[in-house]
């Protein structure tokens, strides 16, 4: 059974600038999914139409429709798809830098209306899966590092006890090993609590070690896709996003050349 199925979608930015170009993809329940591409491919732009955030961007849906639950939230409010379980991490973490790391994960829950007992089992929860963040949990989110601001607004997000997380480039200018922690956050969230994930990312090598299916996106529109490993095993894939060596982890941090004509604000 498919969370989320896009169809055809196709959107605009500023009546001007096509930057989906009929795009269609599924998330299965319970299962990890990523969008590949190089910078400027489609990426973002479609997690913020399945998030309905694209307005706040000056784009627009014009075809297609989108499902999340079998339910159209093709024009669906943000606000309402947080309360039934569809939550987005953007890109470049976007946690309020002057808020404690507590703080930060506790603005999480705003859409729950828990109580302060409710609200401390939450915060126990999330602590548990990210350690490093109750040692830090009194700093200002500002003050922390690249990976922990990561984490906070994974954490964040969590609060809000998705269904689906949307999440958006999550390697960017992290080191390699934080990244492949977030990774193994990530799959440990969806095993043990079932938690699925849509997760657009440029470092290929890392995300299919992790996902269970992948859709290569390149200008606006899905260019190939299949399970991880059959991607992984593709000459095109690895020469464009692996390096050529499928094996190697460096390889993953190269970043693809941007394709012509194409918008991932």
């Amino acid at each position: 059974m498919d969370i989320l199925r896009i169809e055809d979608v196709e959107a605009i930015y500023g009546n001007a600038i096509l930057a989906l170009r009929g795009i269609s993809l599924a998330v299965g329940e319970g299962s990890v999914v990523a969008l590949l591409g190089a910078n400027g491919a489609g990426k973002s732009t479609t997690l913020k139409a399945v998030s309905s955030l694209l307005r706040a961007d000056l784009g627009e849906i014009t075809r297609g429709k989108i499902l999340y639950r079998d339910k159209d939230i093709t024009s669906a409010d943000p606000a309402d798809l947080v309360a039934a379980g569809l939550v987005q991490v953007l890109e470049g973490r976007h946690c309020f830098p002057h808020l404690t790391v507590e703080e930060n994960l506790v603005m999480g829950a705003v859409s729950r209306a828990v109580s302060r007992r409710e609200l401390a089992t939450e915060l126990d929860r999330i602590y548990a899966v990210f350690p490093r963040l109750r040692d830090r949990r009194r700093s200002k989110a500002g003050y922390t590092s690249g990976g922990e601001q990561q984490m906070v607004a994974i954490g964040r997000a969590l609060m809000a006890r998705p269904i689906l997380v949307l999440l958006d480039e999550p390697s960017m200018g992290l080191a390699p090993q934080v990244v492949e922690e977030i990774f193994e956050i990530v799959r440990s969230l969806n095993r043990q609590d079932g938690v699925s994930f849509l997760v657009a990312e440029q470092n290929a090598a890392v995300a299919l070690e992790y996902v269970d299916h992948g859709y290569v996106i390149e200008n606006g529109r899905v260019a190939s896709s299949g399970s991880a490993d059959s991607l992984r095993a593709r000459d095109d894939v690895q020469s464009l996003y692996l390096g050529g060596d499928s094996s190697s982890a460096e390889a993953g941090h190269r970043r693809p050349r941007r394709p012509e004509f194409a918008l991932d604000p």
